[in-house]
């Protein structure tokens, strides 16, 4: 079969999945140079993509319009929003459609759009029936497999090579420019370690207690000068601020940022220390040392990807799970100060 000329890969959120998703498609990349790759994604993370020179185009599915125009009840503008998506969907034919999502919404898109191949994965990882809408699947191995080793399936499924090949990501001159400023007006010297306590929403019960935090940034203080930068994203600066209060005002609070924004500070800090997130990922991608702290998620199938990292977890008989009600948390309320404390001075002597 000759090579194609014209591939649609589809992985639509979130921040840590996109990212995860990368070196597949970096692999698709590789096997085939010539052929035009577009990514249909949603939400910010789709402004990172667009720097990346493995891809040729980013689609974005305008899910924000459509939920805002539903819950103003403006029908017509919805029904007009998705028709004109679907135009542009529909303009190209593609020879490959990836699916690396896996779920109902993602597998209409691929449905809806034109292409010879509809790829994607089997029962064992597609979700919602979403395996039913593909000409050909790909057949999982272990469920438990890391997210990253996963979506190489797909790439290897289309001929690319065993090893995922490392992908170094690009932010624009502009995201420097502008955390560089941020850094000299607040007169952040290295060593600095970016702190993250937050989770996105609806995943508080993957958090580690902010009470603990406090104290950490307090124990990051005393060595070597080290100062914390407190990460936020939309509707968290003020517990940002509460955090920093609670750590005696001894850190710094990070500007306001997008995904590129973001990705430019971490590349400028010393080491990242925050729970089972996307911004984990992506420091993880800035190539900065990570300590994770990991409670019920499955660290075999989300851990950072790669060697720089170091997780902070207690074994449980009930972990990993996905009770997002649980009562006891042991799992995350079982990790102390100390335990993390130990973690970012291990790092810290690994690579310093």
């Amino acid at each position: 079969m000759p090579a194609p000329d014209n591939i649609l890969v589809i992985r639509l959120s979130s921040l840590g999945d996109v990212l995860m998703c990368m070196p597949a498609v970096k692999a698709i990349r590789e096997r085939f140079p010539d052929a035009r790759i577009t990514w249909l994604v949603e939400g910010p993370v789709g402004k990172l993509l667009a720097f990346q020179t493995f891809i040729d185009r980013v689609m974005l599915f305008p899910r924000a319009r459509l939920q805002s125009g539903l819950k103003a009840g403006d029908l017509p503008g919805v029904a007009g929003e998705i028709k004109n998506f679907l135009a542009r969907l529909r303009k190209d034919r593609y020879d490959f459609i990836v699916d690396f999502h896996g779920i109902i919404k993602s597998a209409l898109l691929s449905a809806c759009a034109r292409g010879s191949r509809k790829i994607g994965f089997d029962a064992m990882y597609a979700k919602e029936k979403s395996h039913l809408f593909y000409g050909e699947r790909v057949r999982g191995t272990d469920r438990r497999i890391h997210k990253v080793e996963k979506n190489m399936l797909v790439a290897r499924y289309l001929g690319a090579g065993d090893a995922a090949p490392a992908v170094s990501l690009k932010a624009p001159d502009d995201a420097y420019r502008y955390i560089d400023d941020f850094f000299q007006r607040q007169g952040i010297r290295s060593p600095v370690l970016a702190v993250n306590p937050f989770s996105s929403k609806g995943t508080d019960f993957k958090r580690w207690p902010i009470e603990r935090y406090a104290q950490l940034i307090g124990r990051i203080k005393g060595v070597a000068g080290a100062r914390a930068l407190i990460l936020w994203g939309p509707g968290e600066k003020e517990e940002a601020e509460r955090l920093n209060a609670m750590a005696g005002g001894s850190a710094f609070l990070a500007c306001p940022t997008d995904i590129p924004q973001l990705y430019a500070l971490l590349e400028r800090v010393d080491m990242y220390i925050g729970g089972d997130t996307g911004v984990m990922h992506l420091a993880s991608a800035a190539k900065i040392p990570v300590v994770a702290i990991f409670g019920p998620t499955d660290v075999k199938v989300n851990a950072p990807y790669g060697s720089n990292n170091t997780i902070v977890r207690k074994e449980m008989p009930c972990s990993p799970c996905k009770k997002k009600d649980c009562r006891e948390r042991t799992c995350i309320e079982n990790i102390s100060v100390e335990d993390v404390f130990e973690a970012v001075k291990r790092m810290g002597d690994k690579t310093g």
